[in-house]
């Protein structure tokens, strides 16, 4: 008799256990499939930004020399442009500045402003990467209205250290503008990015997207 109730107990106490793993509730429950591994991984805002940057970063990479090509009256608007703000600026410290066409001069240095100049590029990828943050329509909207113009101021103050360099320190300026031009274009962008984000998503809940 004892016997009966212990057998008894133990199927009672057992009889949870096997119904969890059949519901999968469990450590021993069936593994996520691919698809919803997948699912998983986008609704991480973090993975999400990487899947969809790199995508976007790829193409402005390759769009980038076509657009160059393709609407090349654009760029040299901007390039004309930009060397016309580059005397400016100068104009209002000394006027041992003048510029010519595309060439800007101080003193007897003179910089050729050329379609890397402009900030174009900078403002592509800034574009991808306010693109692929996880946030509304209308704020990515407006870190791109307000962001690409500081890209472009920065961009501008960037060619003015490199002209004073030229004309004060021309022993540097290659090492300048080999390595001081690339590594202040990944610090302006990631500065003008992190400043949107900060005034304008930062109070934002990051919401998962919609179930496929």
């Amino acid at each position: 008799m004892a016997d009966d109730e212990r057998e008894q107990g133990e199927d009672e106490s057992a009889g949870p256990e096997r119904e969890g793993a059949a519901n999968g509730d469990g450590e021993g429950g069936p593994a996520p499939g691919p698809i919803e591994r997948v699912r998983e991984v986008w609704r991480n805002p973090a993975y999400r930004f990487v899947l969809l940057f790199l995508p976007y970063l790829a193409v402005v990479s390759i769009g980038y020399p076509l657009f160059v090509r393709h609407y090349n009256p654009v760029v040299q608007w901007f390039i004309l442009m930009t060397a016309r703000v580059e005397y400016w600026l100068f104009r209002v410290f000394t006027a041992d500045v003048r510029v010519d066409e595309k060439l800007v001069f101080l003193g007897s240095f003179a910089v050729k402003i050329i379609d890397e100049c402009t900030g174009i590029y900078e403002m592509l990828i800034f574009a991808a990467a306010v693109l692929a943050f996880p946030t509304s329509l209308a704020k990515k909207g407006l870190g791109l209205v307000l962001g690409c113009p500081l890209i472009y101021v920065f961009n501008v103050l960037r060619i003015a250290v490199l002209i004073l360099v030229g004309r004060f320190w021309p022993r540097a300026f290659d090492f300048m503008h080999l390595y001081f031009w690339q590594a202040t274009m990944i610090v302006m962008i990631t500065a003008v990015w992190l400043i949107w984000i900060t005034l304008v998503v930062r109070h934002e809940k990051v919401r998962d997207p919609a179930p496929a």
